[in-house]
Formats: C-alpha cells, sequence, structure tokens
C-alpha cells in the first residue's frame, strides 16, 4: 500500500497563501468599510460597528480642513502602510525559512 503525504510538500504554499490573504485583507478599503459598519464611534463589543484606518482614510481624506486634520489622516496611512509592510515582511522570511527546510528529512 502506497501512501501519498502531500501537506510537506505544500507547507510553503499553502503558508504563502495565508500570509498574502492577510496582507490583501489589510489594503481593501471599501469592503472593509462595509463589512466592519462605518461607525466612528468607539465600539465597546466584538460584533458592534467599527471604523479602520483604511474606512477611515476612505471616508475622511476627502472632507479634510486644516493641517491637522490632514497630517493625522497622512499618519494613519503611514501606520497602514508599516503594518502592511511588516506582514508582508514577516511572510516573505517566513516562506524563505519554509523553503530552506523543504528538502530536509523531518
Amino acid at each position: 500500500m502506497v501512501r501519498y503525504v502531500v501537506l510537506p510538500y505544500t507547507k510553503t504554499g499553502v503558508v504563502g497563501g495565508i500570509m498574502l490573504g492577510l496582507g490583501r485583507a489589510l489594503g481593501e478599503t471599501m469592503a472593509v468599510t462595509f463589512v466592519i459598519g462605518n461607525s466612528s464611534h468607539f465600539a465597546t463589543g466584538l460584533f458592534e460597528p467599527g471604523n479602520s484606518i483604511a474606512s477611515s482614510l476612505a471616508n475622511e481624506f476627502a472632507e479634510a480642513s486644516g493641517e491637522l486634520y490632514m497630517s493625522s489622516l497622512i499618519q494613519l496611512g503611514l501606520i497602514l502602510f508599516f503594518i502592511t509592510f511588516v506582514v508582508l515582511a514577516c511572510s516573505k522570511l517566513l516562506l524563505l525559512r519554509l523553503k530552506k527546510q523543504e528538502g530536509k528529512a523531518s
């Protein structure tokens, strides 16, 4: 009887797909805005409507008046960029580590 074990050989692709999905989810502005409820109030519960960084930028950038307001929105954009960069960099490092161990016996 021959047994085929597929998961060890597809580990790199599965982890890469999960990390790319996470990175894409961080940048999907309008989908997040509609799903999350688009509420600017502080949510006290997990299932209450809220607001994310991406939806705040999409909704408030056109109405930004004043230098402080515009600067704070630009800073939110930089924070979102940094979070996305860190997630994608970590996924790339993880994929490189898994690629090195791919040929080794476990």
